[in-house]
């Protein structure tokens, strides 16, 4: 099959060495890419300091985060969060945390002060459950997603790798402007990010298990098979 890549860097060629490993053919074409903000973070100590991406870890050590001088309990959403907060020897809590609704189903209740490490823009359901419980959160946005706009030309596309809602959105812009059919199989890491690829003319839509890359290659090898 030949995948079309969508993640941002370096996520996608991660994922490209994997796919290309089982025998993929690969389109590396990010539809977005991650710049900086430069925004300083919030003053004061946090008892809970979440990230929400891979991404945010990188962006906020990049800024000059250190826990050693902002002590709190860390946790990363998804695989690529906690790889990298682990990697700078931090210990996390509430592992194997997929999306922003597993953070509230995982806490009992939340920290009197949490800090919420993010890019611009995205969901606010941390936020809002916090502040249901009388908490408070501050949000530090270390990057924003800015489109690519890649060219795909007339190559042939077997299948659609997409990562996140704003993805999505770009990926139809450029999938449907050069008349290609939405039958394509698309794999997407959550129900949430379906609904919104079926919503912008996508039908045929796969659910993996999370965004690892195991769950994307599991996927594709199920869609080979049929």
């Amino acid at each position: 099959m030949r995948v079309w890549v969508t993640r941002t860097e370096p996520g996608a060629g991660r994922l490209s060495r994997r796919l290309t490993g089982a025998g993929h053919a690969v389109l590396n074409a990010p539809v977005l890419h991650i710049e900086d903000t430069s925004n300083a973070a919030p003053p004061g100590c946090f008892d809970f300091v979440l990230f929400v991406s891979g991404h945010a870890v990188e962006r906020a050590f990049a800024t000059g985060w250190d826990p050693k001088l902002r002590p709190g309990i860390a946790a990363g959403i998804g695989a690529a969060a906690e790889t990298a907060l682990r990697s700078r020897g931090i210990r996390t809590r509430l592992c194997g945390i997929a999306d922003a609704t597993a953070v509230t189903r995982a806490l009992m209740t939340p920290p009197p002060r949490t800090l919420l490490v993010k890019g611009e823009g995205g969901r606010d359901v941390v936020q809002n459950w916090v502040r249901s419980h009388g908490a408070s959160v501050a949000e530090w946005d270390v990057y924003r997603r800015v489109p690519a706009r890649p060219t795909l030309g007339d190559e042939r596309i077997d299948a659609i790798v997409a990562a996140s809602g704003d993805g999505v959105r770009e990926i139809a812009a450029l999938w449907f402007a050069g008349g290609r059919s939405g039958s394509v199989p698309l794999l997407v890491p959550s129900p949430r990010v379906a609904d919104l690829a079926e919503a912008v003319g996508f039908d045929n839509v796969v659910v993996t298990a999370g965004a690892a890359d195991d769950a994307v290659v599991s996927a594709l090898r199920k869609l080979r098979e049929v």
